[in-house]
């Protein structure tokens, strides 16, 4: 019995996880309020070297967006996971199932400073409608992980990235 107690003693002291070694604190605080840009709540993609409307491969735009997860401080570090959805349509030049969206998250401060601008790429697939072998406006659900040290974040503002002539299409 005594080799027993002795045992277990030893394993709690020289355990894998030793609660002296885990200095880690984590705690939830309140998320930033998420916005879209108004400028940049589309994207647009064309075949290559299209320059005209009739070049438009799918038109994608920023629906809406969750906190799924809590947000989260681990030391200094803030962890933001926001589910986002963009609806997808496809147009009759379509050639690939496959899409890349680029997207950007601009972290504010309270008085609407610039902090931090994150990037991300979202991949996902068009979906086909094998009856009429068209494809089908689809819903794209992402969830992006901003992570960042700048703890004073009070807004994030999501949207797409656009070159100028993509923009130039747009308008």
């Amino acid at each position: 019995m005594k080799k027993l107690l002795i045992l277990i003693l030893f394993f709690g002291l020289f355990g894998c996880n030793s609660i002296g070694k885990n200095k880690q604190v984590s705690s939830n605080f309140n998320c930033p309020r998420v916005f879209f840009s108004s400028e940049d709540k589309v994207f647009i993609e064309t075949s290559e070297g299209g320059t005209s409307i009739d070049d438009i491969t799918f038109k994608a735009e920023l629906n809406n967006f969750a906190f799924i997860e809590k947000c989260s401080q681990q030391n200094e570090v803030a962890v933001m996971p926001i589910n986002i959805l963009i609806i997808a349509k496809p147009m009759d030049e379509l050639k690939n199932l496959d899409v890349s969206i680029p997207l950007y998250a601009v972290l504010l401060d309270q008085n609407d400073q610039v902090l931090e601008t994150q990037y991300f790429m979202v991949t996902n697939s068009i979906e086909k409608n094998f009856e009429t072998k068209n494809f089908k406006e689809t819903d794209i659900t992402d969830k992006l992980y901003i992570i960042t040290k700048k703890l004073d974040t009070n807004q994030i503002v999501i949207g797409f990235m656009l070159d100028d002539e993509k923009r130039l299409l747009l308008n």
